[in-house]
Formats: structure tokens, C-alpha cells, sequence
């Protein structure tokens, strides 16, 4: 989903909306005290005997709120009613002054039942309830009214706040601060830890918003959250924030400030001596924070006092005052930390929020302080894209991938890039991408320019640290790290961990919680031209040690962003026949590797003079791709290719059974099927006699017969070749119900076992699944079993795509809450974790749907929304497709009952279809293959 997504969608969705309740409550809340000159309030208090109290002279008005997604029945509002008898009798008995009003806030219209007993009068005379568009009179229409949502929320407050008079904060800063302070009220925080807000402090409350924001720079007109950003408002009195200049650490603080329930002020130490920052900062701060007068502010700013005397002299007034207010100060790795310290360690009430650059005295001031800085981690690949977007760019989710990666999503950066993009290659995120890749831009970026600052700082070593670890972009382990900078550069293990501690304290290097040390993306780009401009032989010594290391790490390690790096390193280091060896497996095709490893078979597929069987195999990993991607029309013209090296005469046994086992799918797929019957003799007549041999065979007559539309045969053979591949794994299928994927590798994991086999099993289980949907028969733990397998076999690709279908079938049984758990669960972790962002959408605009079926609109609206930002760079076909699921959330809203016969399967984004997979033929009966014989007789191999 791909924030990126995450790992508990469910999860978030239920919080979401706890949240959006509390936060509809809490505008309310602030509307009332922007009300109460109508009202004739005289104080407001949250979250004691009700949600709201408003207390006038005449008595008070007890006001719950509701939000809910749909209409509202009558038990929403059952609990409130008790409350409200409670209440009532405390006012009868004369317990509480005044009379007594009782409102209940709802945020949609009321169901017919709740709807007819208002009509009625069947609530008691006293008890009102406020709905979206409901006009009243008299003093229930003093209230504010009742919205259908947020965004009204804050439109109908925003237009109050702007006729608070003499008001020199914005309209929606006050709106918010007003908001905070009602959060910090209902949780019985100083200044309201009576969770009341007396009307005659009002002007006072506006008058200390007004001040505290003047100084903060304007965050920018649509500010675009970080990932995972922090808090400005915490516990801790003492924080550090860093990040590269463009990080956006200075936007951050303002537009946090806006929202944060405490007075906030700002100040920039880059151009303060450190000696001089105490007195400056209390003659800055005295007045705002402090809110003194001529007499207090002489009393902080005591003649002959130092600044650290005045400093402790505003902080005992704070105090005195109830008051603790943040300050943010920002470029402080330009101060010396010792000044740091004076004014933390004179301090108790002030809170400070320290902005930094991870270079000059950072270092210090964390060691001095006790603190360890907190990261912008920058942009997630949905915001990268929706601000390419803005900026007139566009690109696929795998696109804007490589832009957050290349730009470690840092809002300056990523600005910078795609300003590029748009004025150099109109546009085109991918085409700006590959020329930086390749050093051949013409224009430097923003990023280029500051951090090739950051990097001429550092020595050599580190120069030359920095430009070896950009061949990297996945984390290594430390011995990792020691093996590949002393096969390239010389370094022994002393050496080499001094480097590091300094790249690390300057930010350039990041260490994970597994050990793993990473360079930071944004670096990246300039460590990799410092090492083109290296001697050839660093470069060369250090991509092959690199390519040692991902070898040696896939026994304990094969994850896609290290066999996608091996696969890369292969073709920068010109090793085509080993990078064809690896084309030829299987599992190549199942790890998510990169579009220029294509590209690269591509160029090697034309090069004259190349060798045939290298040539051959590039071209068949190209077919097997493109029928995997159905990218169909590619096929014939490679296939092609390929017949003519084989009649040269240059190629082996090998290389024409593959070719021929291809040629049959694509016949298939043309629906040739007298082409098909005599592929299957061909094959039959140079089948090697091994048992794997024929079950690959019979799996492949299996797709292809598949492929023809004739299913009961399919059926047939694909049945036997799941259970010979059982045989051979040695368990029976009985044997994996209920199993869990740790005790079914237990069951199989033995001497002499084929690995292959266990991806074979999986992809004819996947096969059995789809005939059976083809035949309308029940098959209903393929495709279960199949994840179970493919897990095993770490075949990420198909365990995606058999999810995807898996949740599509329970579509079809309108079980869609299982849907959902099928992807939730099983699905989008898998796409999240190995950062398979050619899948992103894919499974994201699949989810949207299948939220929309279980009723859940509002968040699979915004899932559509949040994938709109890639629409103008898919291609057409997906164009629409994309569009088409847009339009199917929409319909399933507006008509709530399944949309599916049974049997029927939703749209979604296209996807591969597996070349895949199962049965048992009878002995006496014909076979499949047409030669009119008996099966047990006929020599087809469909026999095995």
C-alpha cells in the first residue's frame, strides 16, 4: 500500500478513525468557545459528566457527540440517553443550579427508527439531537451546528474565527491552537487541568496564540508530512531533530507548531555567537512566552544580569506561571555545545526542540545532553509521487521508487529532481533517473550541490569510504563491510570502524536494528561520481568483492533487494554468462529484479557477434518474462530469434527441449491446437527419461492444453503431476492441512531434495485452481496450499499473485472479510517487505476494492486517491484499467449489495497469469493428446 503501506492496514483503519471521532469532538468543542458571544456562554468545559459542558447564566447544556459511517440508529445515542436521566435527576434534586439541556452532535442523518421517534416526540422535551442540515431556533440554535465530516469542520470554524475581533493570527491557526488546547483540556493538562475554559480568559488564550507563531517562518502553502515524522509536542524536555539542509526540518517545526497545544517559539542561532545565544534568546523570548507586561519583563531582565541569570529568571517566572513553552532553535550544530548545555541545565520549565544538520557540533551536543537525535525520514513514495505530480512530472510506482530512493525522499531534493525532470526531459521521472545513474545530467540538482559540500569535508578515507559503499544499496552486515573496503581499498578492521563511527555521527552512514550498515540515499549520487573519478581498478575490485559477498550471503540471506543488487552487479561487471546461467533458473523471474537487468538482455539479444548460447538463453529469459508479464505480442518475433540459433547448429539438447516447451505455450496462446498436439510429440520424441524431465513436461502440456480451453484434460494431467510431485517430495497432500509453513518444511526438508520441485508443486496446485474455476468444480484449498509452497520456495512473485486471486475468490463467495484478511495478511506485507513497488498498485488498487465491499467507503476512497498521483504514468491500458477500479469502488458504494454471482470474479488492476500447473487420467481412457490410443498405451509421455 506501498507509504509506504503499513504492516497492519486493518490496524490503522480502526485507529483513523477513533482519532477522526476525537478530533470532530474537539472542533466542536473549540466551535462552542468561538460561539459564545451568541451564546452567552460564561465557560465551556470538556470531557467531565459530558463530551461538552456549556454553562450560561441560566443554566447548562450538556452536549455529547457522535460520529459514526453510517445512519444513525437509535442505539448510538442509547448510552447518552442514560447519562442524560442521570444528569436530569441531579438538577431535579437540586444538586446541580440552573436548568438542564441535553444535546446530542451526530455527524449523519438519522435512520428511519431514530428518525420516527423524533418525529414522534417520543424523546423527553429536554433532549435535542443535532444532525447535518437540521435548522433550529431559539437556543439549541446558538449552537454550532452539526457537520457531515471534517473538512466542514474546520471550514465552519475557520469562517467564525474570522470575526474574532483584533485576531492577528490566520483564521486556521487559531482554529487549531484552539483545538489543541481542548485535547490538552480533555486530558487535564495545565493551563485547563480543570478541563475548563472560563470565557473571560479568552482574549487572554487569543492573545498568546497570536504572539507565539510571529516568529516561525510560513511552513508552505500544502505541507506534505514526512514519514513517520515526530511529535513536536513530548514528554521529553530535551529533543534533537536532524537532517541534511533541504531536509525539511525548518518547515517541520512551523507547520507543528501550528497544530501543537503548547506555546511555541522560534529561534535561529545562525548568526548568534555562542557566548551571546542565553541573553539573546531572553530578550527574544521574555515578552512572547512569558506574556509579561513592562514590570515582569524588568524582573527577567535584571540589570548587569548575565544571560544565563535572565535565562533562569524567565524560566522561574514560566513556572510560576504554570507555563511550559517549546523552543525551537534551529542550525544549533553551528553553536558549541557547551552553550547548549548552560541554558538546558538552568532550565525546568522551558522545552527545547534543537534543529541540526548532522555535521559540526552535533556530535558533542548529543554526547553532553545524554540524547540521540531523531531523523526526517523524509517523504514516502505516495507523497514523492503526489509532489512530482504537482510539479508536472509523472511516472509509474516503480519510478517514484527510484526518485524517493535517489533522492532519499528529502523535500528539497526531491523538488530539485523533478524541476529537472520537468525542464530537461519533459517530464519523464524515469529518463531524469537513468541520467543521473549514469553521471551523464547536465544539470546538477540541489542535492549534488549541498551534500558534495558535506562530502569534500570529510578526509580521504572517508571520501573514499563513502564512494565504495554507493555501489550498495542494500544494508551489509559489519564483516561484510570490513570484507568488501579491504579488497578495494586496503583497510583493515581498525581502520575501517573509525571511518564508519565518523560517516555515522555525520549522518551519512545509518546502522539498523539487525546491524546492517547502510549509506544514506541521499549521498549516494555523489559517492558514486567521487568513484568515477577513482582509479579503474578500486571500482572494478570492489564491485567484483561486492558481488562475492551478495554470492556468499544467499544461503543465509536470499532476500529480493540482494539478489535484485547481484543481478546488477553482474551486468555493471560485464559477467553476461553468469548473469545468463542465472536467467535460466526459474526463481530469477520470481525476486522483483530491476527494469535495467532487461534492458541489458535487451542489448545483449542485438549485439553482433555474441555468443549463440548466451544470446539464446537472454532471449528465452525475455519470452518467459513476457508471457509471465502477458506482455504476449514480444513473444513470436523472439521465438524467432531463438529457431533460427537452433538451426544454426551452434546450440545443445537443452536449449531446444526449452525451446520447444515455449513454442507449445505460445501456441496455446495463439490457439493453435493442432500446433499444440504436435509440440507435445516433438517433446515426446526428445524427452530425456527422468522423472523430473516428465513432470515439467506434463506440467507445461498442462498450461497449454489450459490455454486451448480444454479444461477436463488439463484437469486430468495436472492432477497427476501434483501428485507424483508429492511422491517426490515425500509427504502426502493430506499431510499439509493445518500444517504451518515451518512444520511443512520439517515434512519435506530431507536428503536429497530437489528444491525445484517444491515451486513445481506450488505452480500446479495454482494450475489445478484456476481449471477448477474454468469447470465450475470445487477446488478449494489449491491456491492455500499453493502460498504455503511458494513461501517455502521463496517464490515471491507467484505468492502474490495466487494471494491476489485467493482474495478475488473470496469475492466471487462474497466472503469479503476474508478477502481482506488475505491481503492484510498474507498479501501486501509481502509487497511491502520486499519493497516490490512494481506490484505497489497493483495490490493497493485491489485492496481499495475489496475495502469498498466491505463497506468500508471513506477508506477505500482514499486509497484511490492516494493512487490517482500515478495514473499519467501508467500505460494506456492500465490507464484504464486504473480508472475502471475507481469507477467500481464508486458503484459499490452507491449500491452496497454485492455486485458478484457466484462464481464471478472482480476486476482488478492486470496481472500475470501463471504458465502453470495438476490430475490423475484413468488408464483406459483416451488420451489427451489426440493420438486416439489409450492412455497407459500411448507414448506421448503424457503418461510420465
Amino acid at each position: 500500500m506501498i507509504s509506504p503501506s503499513t504492516l497492519a492496514p486493518a490496524q490503522e483503519i480502526r485507529i483513523e478513525a477513533v482519532h477522526r471521532g476525537f478530533l470532530y469532538q474537539h472542533l466542536y468543542a473549540a466551535a462552542c468557545l468561538l460561539n459564545s458571544g451568541q451564546t452567552g456562554a460564561i465557560s465551556v468545559a470538556v470531557e467531565r459528566d459530558e463530551d461538552i459542558e456549556q454553562v450560561t447564566p441560566a443554566g447548562r447544556t450538556y452536549i455529547q457527540v457522535k460520529t459514526r459511517a453510517q445512519a444513525i440508529m437509535p442505539a448510538d445515542i442509547k448510552s447518552a440517553l442514560e447519562r442524560f436521566d442521570a444528569l436530569r435527576q441531579e438538577h431535579a434534586q437540586g444538586r446541580r443550579p440552573g436548568s438542564a439541556t441535553f444535546v446530542v452532535v451526530v455527524n449523519r442523518a438519522l435512520g428511519p427508527t431514530l428518525a420516527d421517534q423524533v418525529r414522534t416526540g417520543q424523546l423527553a422535551g429536554d433532549v435535542e439531537i443535532l444532525w447535518p442540515g437540521r435548522l433550529c431556533k431559539g437556543p439549541i440554535g446558538q449552537l454550532p451546528p452539526a457537520w457531515s465530516g471534517i473538512e466542514e469542520a474546520v471550514s465552519w470554524c475557520v469562517d467564525r474565527a474570522i470575526t474574532v475581533p483584533l485576531a492577528m493570527l490566520a483564521p486556521d491557526s487559531l482554529v487549531w491552537k484552539l483545538a489543541g488546547r481542548v485535547q490538552a483540556a480533555a486530558a487535564g493538562e495545565a493551563p485547563h487541568a480543570d478541563h475548563t475554559f472560563e470565557i473571560t480568559d479568552l482574549p487572554s488564550l487569543f492573545d498568546q496564540i497570536i504572539i507565539q507563531l510571529q516568529d516561525f517562518p510560513a511552513p508552505p502553502e500544502q505541507y506534505r508530512p514526512q514519514e513517520n515524522e515526530p511529535q513536536i509536542d513530548s514528554s521529553s524536555r530535551v529533543r534533537i531533530v536532524s537532517g541534511f539542509s533541504g531536509a525539511g526540518k525548518t518547515a517541520w517545526a512551523s507547520q507543528a507548531a501550528t497544530f501543537s497545544s503548547h506555546n511555541c517559539a522560534y529561534f535561529d542561532c545562525s548568526e548568534t555567537p555562542g557566548e551571546a545565544l542565553a541573553v539573546s534568546l531572553v530578550r527574544e523570548l521574555a515578552a512572547k512566552l512569558a506574556g509579561a507586561g513592562p514590570d515582569g519583563v524588568r524582573k527577567i531582565l535584571l540589570p548587569g544580569a548575565t544571560g544565563v541569570e535572565s535565562l533562569r529568571q524567565l524560566d522561574l517566572y514560566l513556572k510560576s506561571e504554570g507555563l511550559s513553552p517549546i523552543v525551537v532553535l534551529d542550525n544549533v550544530h553551528r553553536i558549541s555545545a557547551e552553550s547548549i548545555k548552560r541554558m538546558v541545565d538552568v532550565t525546568s520549565a522551558l522545552k527545547f526542540m534543537l534543529l541540526a544538520q548532522p555535521l559540526g557540533t552535533l556530535p558533542e551536543i548529543e554526547a553532553l545532553l545524554g540524547l540521540k537525535r531523531e531523523p526526517l525520514n523524509g517523504w514516502g513514495v505516495d507523497t514523492v509521487a503526489a509532489a512530482a505530480v504537482g510539479w508536472e512530472c509523472r511516472g509509474d510506482a516503480a519510478t517514484m521508487g527510484r526518485l524517493k530512493t535517489l533522492t532519499a525522499g528529502l523535500p528539497l531534493f526531491v523538488r530539485s529532481a523533478a524541476t529537472i525532470a520537468r525542464e530537461d526531459y519533459d517530464g519523464r521521472i524515469d529518463q531524469m533517473c537513468d541520467a543521473v545513474d549514469a553521471l551523464t545530467n547536465l544539470t546538477q540538482t540541489a542535492q549534488e550541490v549541498i551534500l558534495a559540500k558535506v562530502f569534500d569535508a570529510f578526509p580521504l578515507a572517508a571520501r573514499q569510504t563513502i564512494s565504495v559503499l554507493s555501489l550498495s544499496d542494500i544494508g551489509l552486515v559489519p564483516a561484510e563491510v570490513n570484507k568488501l573496503l579491504h579488497a578495494a581499498l586496503g583497510m583493515d578492521e581498525q581502520a575501517v570502524a573509525g571511518v564508519i563511527r565518523t560517516l555515522r555521527a555525520a549522518g551519512v552512514v545509518e546502522v539498523y536494528g539487525n546491524k546492517e550498515i547502510r549509506l544514506h540515499d541521499a549521498i549516494r549520487v555523489v559517492g558514486s561520481q567521487h568513484l568515477s573519478g577513482m582509479p579503474a581498478d578500486v571500482a572494478s575490485l570492489a564491485r567484483n568483492a561486492l558481488k562475492e559477498l551478495m554470492v556468499e550471503s544467499f544461503e543465509r540471506d536470499r532476500t529480493t533487494a540482494r539478489f535484485s543488487q547481484y543481478a546488477r552487479l553482474l551486468l555493471t561487471c560485464g559477467d553476461v554468462k553468469m548473469l545468463v546461467a542465472l536467467i535460466g533458473e526459474e526463481m530469477f523471474h520470481e525476486m522483483g529484479v530491476a527494469a535495467e537487468i532487461w534492458h541489458g538482455l535487451e542489448v545483449l539479444v542485438a549485439k553482433d557477434g555474441a555468443d549463440p548460447v548466451q544470446q539464446y538463453w537472454a532471449l528465452d529469459g525475455l519470452v518467459f518474462s513476457d508471457m509471465k508479464l502477458g506482455y504476449m505480442d514480444r513473444v513470436a518475433p523472439r521465438l524467432e530469434a531463438m529457431e533460427r540459433l537452433i538451426d544454426s547448429g551452434a546450440l545443445g539438447e537443452d536449449e531446444i527441449l526449452s525451446f520447444l516447451m515455449k513454442r507449445m505455450l505460445h501456441l496455446s496462446y495463439l490457439g493453435d491446437e493442432n500446433g499444440v498436439q504436435r509440440a507435445i510429440h516433438d517433446l515426446d520424441s526428445r524427452l530425456p527419461d527422468k522423472p523430473v524431465h516428465q513432470r515439467v513436461f506434463l506440467y507445461n502440456a498442462a498450461a497449454a492444453l489450459y490455454g486451448l480451453g480444454s479444461y477436463k484434460s488439463a484437469m486430468k494431467i495436472v492432477e497427476q503431476v501434483i501428485g507424483a510431485t508429492f511422491a517426490a517430495l515425500g509427504i502426502r497432500p493430506n499431510q499439509i492441512f493445518r500444517v504451518k509453513q515451518a512444520e511443512l518444511w520439517a515434512l519435506i526438508n530431507k536428503p536429497g531434495l530437489d528444491q525445484g520441485d517444491i515451486k513445481r508443486l506450488a505452480d500446479a496446485l495454482e494450475l489445478k485452481a484456476l481449471v477448477a474455476g474454468k469447470l465450475h468444480v470445487l477446488a478449494p484449498f489449491a491456491r492455500i496450499h499453493a502460498m504455503k509452497f511458494y513461501a517455502i520456495a521463496g517464490a515471491i512473485d507467484s505468492l502474490i499473485r495466487v494471494g491476489q486471486d485467493l482474495a478475488d475468490e473470496f469475492v466471487a463467495r462474497h466472503d469479503f472479510v476474508g478477502a481482506r484478511e488475505v491481503l492484510e495478511q498474507h498479501v501486501m506485507p509481502v509487497v511491502v517487505g520486499n519493497q516490490l513497488l512494481n506490484r505497489h498498485l497493483d495490490v493497493r488498487a485491489q485492496y481499495a476494492v475489496v475495502l469498498a465491499y466491505c463497506g468500508l467507503y471513506p477508506e477505500a476512497e482514499r486509497e484511490m486517491e492516494r493512487l490517482q498521483v500515478y495514473a499519467a504514468g501508467l500505460a494506456p491500458k492500465a490507464r484504464m484499467i486504473l480508472a475502471g477500479q475507481r469507477q467500481l469502488v464508486a458503484e459499490i458504494k452507491a449500491n452496497p449489495i454485492p455486485q458478484l454471482r457466484p462464481g464471478g470474479r472482480s476486476p482488478a488492476i492486470q496481472r500475470s497469469m501463471p504458465i502453470s500447473s495438476g490430475v490423475k487420467i484413468g488408464r483406459n481412457e483416451p488420451c489427451s493428446c489426440g493420438s486416439g490410443k489409450k492412455f497407459k498405451k500411448c507414448r506421448c509421455g503424457l503418461a510420465g
